[in-house]
């Protein structure tokens, strides 16, 4: 190994070409895959991917993996996802949604092909790839380059593999489109020029014995559906990618068999439920917190009344506050005391709704507030003292007992409001005992009971779904009458 990447170094410097040897055939015979396969994934954040992803090099490996011809093997110094949260995902993270494959590859997030154009001979010198599986260019373009530069650096990294090993084949795939960035028309235009450019230079590149050929990885590539920022892709993005390379290494290349098609259904978003936690800040605040979500860029809270007034599952509108190295939060202010609810909490991956939390459900605070304690009846208005702890007030009414208290007296029935009318009894309101509520009363203490004498009249302190104390009754009743208890409640 030592004296091939001597070689390299004497014949390239940096591992650069300016161009690749003549083809000595257009159509050369692709190797037979042997039993034992190596493959190099060779690219930028695309390939790498970040903490949550899958990655493409997961969807193909496991494509490949199924043929019970070759076993496979994914080769390349690095095994790793960037780890774009280093402050909540703990370093010894995989990061992968899956790592139930095999991870080496040879790619760096935010390299330029010129950049891995530099290092791709050693990688190969050191793993001896079979096929080298290239997907880059992006930041290419992104730093400014053109198209025309970009695929000169696409031909350098092929030129520089090649070295390390004359028989290497070489799938390249195409520049998936962006959607999002700051003028998408300009950069996809030049994505364009660039896979346009490709077919002529895999068949100026492609040699007797080493082949390069497309993947059609921008084939039906929405970016609007299969990515999950600007650029990179999510588990639909990475599939099409991992299908892309599947069809052409089982076409001309040999190698396993094509993707099924349709493609199957991916679930997008971070993959990994948050496990939240509710506590009561005050009478009408809950905060929710949970643990980071590997992959997420953000989080939506859902609530919903399920008790009393059951009604709908909504989105809040609140902020989650994500301090570094710390849990994410969010608090709900505006609750109802006396309300049961329950909460959601959703993470995101760029606008991909991922695994929902379980339901947490909490019950606001149940304290009931005293009754007022004042209350009286003139000129037919109703007034009372204000609870402070109380958001509205019942005012409740029942018919004086006006028969038993005449006939108490050995006459005749009174009518409401004459001599003789007292209250029935000195217990608390209940409609079992023929109260009734007849208006409540949100802003201020006093109602205009609009009835004439021969009511009794007693106030109820609420806050919000939770009923309080009652005042004492009270009631207007002729002053001559002097049969009956007193008209108040002790």
């Amino acid at each position: 190994m030592a004296a091939t990447l001597l070689v390299i170094q004497l014949t390239v410097g940096t591992f650069r070409l300016g161009s690749a040897p003549e083809a000595e055939s257009a159509s050369p015979e692709a190797t037979p895959p042997g039993e034992h396969v190596l493959l190099m994934p060779v690219g930028d954040s695309i390939t790498q991917g970040s903490t949550g992803d899958h990655t493409w090099r997961y969807w193909l490996w496991q494509h490949l993996d199924a043929e019970a011809d070759h076993t496979v093997e994914f080769v390349g110094p690095f095994e790793d996802v960037a780890n774009l949260d280093p402050d909540t995902i703990p370093e010894d993270d995989p990061g992968y949604v899956d790592t139930d494959f095999d991870r080496e590859h040879a790619s760096v997030w935010g390299a330029t092909a010129e950049v891995l154009a530099a290092d791709v001979g050693a990688h190969v010198a050191e793993f001896e790839p079979d096929y080298l599986l290239v997907l880059a260019g992006v930041n290419d373009l992104r730093s400014g380059q053109t198209p025309e530069e970009t695929i000169g650096h696409i031909r350098d990294l092929v030129d520089t593999a090649r070295v390390a090993r004359g028989d290497i084949q070489v799938v390249l795939g195409q520049l998936t489109p962006v959607w999002g960035t700051d003028d998408d028309e300009e950069f996809n235009a030049d994505i364009h020029e660039v896979n346009r450019a490709l077919p002529r230079l895999a068949n100026d590149l492609t040699g007797a014995n080493s082949p390069v050929i497309l993947a059609d990885t921008a084939a039906d590539y929405d970016p609007d559906r299969d990515n999950w920022d600007a650029i990179h892709p999510n588990s639909r993005g990475q599939q099409r990618i991992a299908a892309a390379f599947a069809d052409a290494l089982a076409g001309q290349l040999e190698l396993g068999a094509p993707y099924p098609r349709p493609l199957p259904e991916v679930e997008v978003g971070p993959r990994t439920a948050p496990e939240i936690t509710a506590d009561i800040e005050s009478q009408d605040t809950v905060t929710l917190s949970w643990d980071p979500v590997p992959g997420a860029t953000d989080y939506q809270v859902w609530q919903r009344r399920e008790d009393p007034d059951p009604d709908e599952l909504v989105r809040l509108p609140a902020e989650v506050v994500e301090p570094a190295g710390t849990t994410p939060s969010a608090t709900i202010s505006g609750l109802f005391a006396g309300a049961t609810y329950t909460f959601y909490v959703d993470p995101l991956r760029g606008d991909d709704v991922g695994e929902r939390s379980q339901r947490v459900e909490i019950t606001m605070d149940e304290e009931t507030p005293s009754g007022p304690a004042e209350v009286s009846l003139e000129d037919e208005v109703l007034d009372w003292s204000a609870v402070a702890e109380a958001s509205h007030y019942a005012v409740w009414r029942r018919a004086l007992d006006c028969e038993d208290a005449d006939a108490d007296a050995g006459g005749d029935a009174a009518e409401p409001g004459e001599p003789g009318c007292v209250p029935r009894d000195e217990e608390e309101p209940d409609p079992d005992r023929g109260w009734s509520m007849v208006a409540v009363v949100e802003e201020g203490t006093e109602w205009e009971t609009g009835a004439a004498p021969g009511y009794e009249f007693a106030v109820r302190s609420h806050r919000d779904y939770v009923a309080g104390g009652f005042s004492e009754s009270v009631a207007r009743v002729d002053e001559a009458a002097d049969a009956g208890p007193d008209t108040g409640r002790e």
